[in-house]
């Protein structure tokens, strides 16, 4: 796999910490006397776990200071060699390799009232924005929805914060009473009001559809997931490298990215999760099934470009500039 080193950089992590089960808390700052790139709210950045795996994490501070970057990540069972390494191997005084912050789920200035929705570990980017959303005077409710108290992150944080008003904590081992009511949570909504929602996929679903019936517009609904994207049990296609000639078979457990390597190809990789765009190859022909989270829905509408690490194709051919 040849992965992608451009814009990075060094940062030392000064302080780990456990916040919440199965969840630690990493505080860096640059290594050296230059200061690390200012971020908006909803950004996130690379991390170089090892040489061969990298991994976006959000960063949860407030973008009022880019002193630190800070992050917070929960350990996954099902961890393909990100977040279970982080946990293993990682400390404080360690010099890591960063990206540059990129953000693919920023805050709209125009929004006149915000519902900020965070399911477990996504409540990462979602308290940036409420610090945010809190300096700018704007409108906004915080609902953070988690397992059990002991698995909610930055509970303590938020309620000593400016914004504290704003939160609503729902538990899932909590009583009826205080579970979340999409109904109550987009009652208020206007033309104007937005939706931001970060989670686990299916509770993103969940939430997104509750907030269409409710009345938010659906280019107002944003949303943000570093789950990995489906790529087994899917249909075969082919795949012309035009550059070389080669046509592959891409079969149904397979990745068109997965396919290329194994072909003796080279494409630029990174997160291998359709989130950070480092794959992108120009599509000369063929119909793309888009499944990444990079492209806005008019590129993917134009079809010109492919993330190959998750995408697929709805035709039985693509020819891509390979």
């Amino acid at each position: 796999m040849k992965i992608a080193h451009i814009g990075t950089s060094f940062a030392l992590i000064r302080r780990m910490t456990v916040i919440a089960q199965d969840i630690v808390c990493l505080e860096l700052s640059p290594t050296r006397t230059d200061a690390f790139q200012p971020f908006t709210a909803g950004a996130h950045i690379d991390v170089f776990v090892n040489g061969d795996v990298i991994r976006q994490y959000s960063l949860s501070n407030d973008p009022a200071d880019s002193s630190i970057y800070r992050l917070a990540i929960q350990k996954d069972p099902q961890s393909r060699g990100g977040s279970a390494a982080i946990h293993a191997t990682f400390q404080a005084g360690d010099v890591i390799r960063i990206g540059v912050p990129r953000n693919n789920f920023e805050l709209a200035e125009d929004d006149t009232h915000v519902v900020l929705v965070a399911g477990g570990i996504g409540i990462t980017p979602i308290l940036s924005m409420a610090y945010r959303l809190s300096a700018k005077g704007t409108s906004f409710a915080l609902h953070l929805c988690a397992r059990s108290i002991e698995r909610a992150a930055f509970i303590d944080e938020i309620a000593s914060s400016s914004f504290a008003s704003k939160l609503h904590l729902h538990l899932d081992d909590g009583g009826p009473e205080q579970r979340f009511d999409p109904t109550k949570a987009f009652s208020s909504v206007t033309q104007k009001s937005a939706v931001y929602v970060c989670g686990p996929r299916g509770f993103m679903d969940f939430v997104t559809e509750a907030a269409r019936r409710g009345g938010v517009d659906p280019d107002r609904i944003h949303t943000e997931s570093f789950s990995a994207a489906l790529v087994r049990g899917e249909d075969e296609f082919e795949v012309i490298a035009a550059r070389s000639g080669k046509v592959l078979l891409v079969k149904h457990d397979k990745s068109i990215a997965e396919t290329l390597e194994e072909a003796g190809l080279r494409p630029l990789l990174s997160c291998e999760q359709g989130i950070c765009g480092t794959c992108l190859i120009k599509v000369i022909s063929g119909e793309v099934d888009h499944r990444d989270t990079f492209q806005t829905a008019q590129e993917k509408c134009a079809g010109n470009q492919i993330a190959i690490c998750c995408s697929r194709a709805k035709s039985t051919q693509l020819v891509l500039d390979i």
